[in-house]
């Protein structure tokens, strides 16, 4: 009996160790636990994902950059959720599992915003149909960028992409 619980607690406490949005993605999309579940491990564990978007989303997919996973080398150079509203708006989450990723050398003139961890994000982006921001934590990089199609009249700020990056579950 002791031998059970032992496992068990083992068990609950894996459990408690990954990020349960992405879990839950996976879980409403098969095809998305297809394609991560072909990854490294070292990239699994960095996958990342929102808990709030600025939409309703009607789908959702999961693309990669790199080598393809059957490849024995598997170099995965970053992964992407994206989530699409079915009619004009996108929104893509990138993580850079590749550890040379640099930024473009223009950071110095590039605005910034803080978000509520502390983490200065850089605003790539802030154009009518698209906001982006991007971040580094923890040693690993990070992108969010909003796309809309000109004939969608609902307008999108750069606090909208702000509060899908403070939503991240790491």
């Amino acid at each position: 009996m002791k031998r059970f619980l032992i496992i068990l607690f083992i068990f609950l406490l894996s459990a408690c160790n990954d990020n349960a949005t992405v879990e839950e993605l996976k879980e409403d999309y098969p095809e998305i636990k297809e394609v991560a579940e072909q990854f490294p491990e070292s990239v699994q564990e960095k996958l990342a994902a929102p808990t709030v978007l600025p939409f309703e989303p009607k789908n959702v997919a999961l693309t990669y950059a790199g080598d393809m996973p059957g490849n024995p080398k598997r170099d995965i150079l970053h992964t992407e959720f994206v989530y699409g509203d079915g009619v004009g708006v996108n929104l893509h989450v990138t993580t850079y599992h590749n550890k040379k990723t640099t930024w473009a050398s223009d950071e110095e003139t590039m605005k910034t915003v803080e978000l509520k961890d502390g983490t200065e994000a850089l605003i790539d982006g802030d154009a009518i149909n698209v906001k982006q921001i991007r971040w580094k934590k923890d040693g690993t990089y990070y992108s969010i960028m909003l796309i809309k199609a000109p004939k969608i009249e609902k307008e999108f700020t750069i606090d909208d992409v702000v509060k899908t990056a403070n939503s991240m579950e790491y």
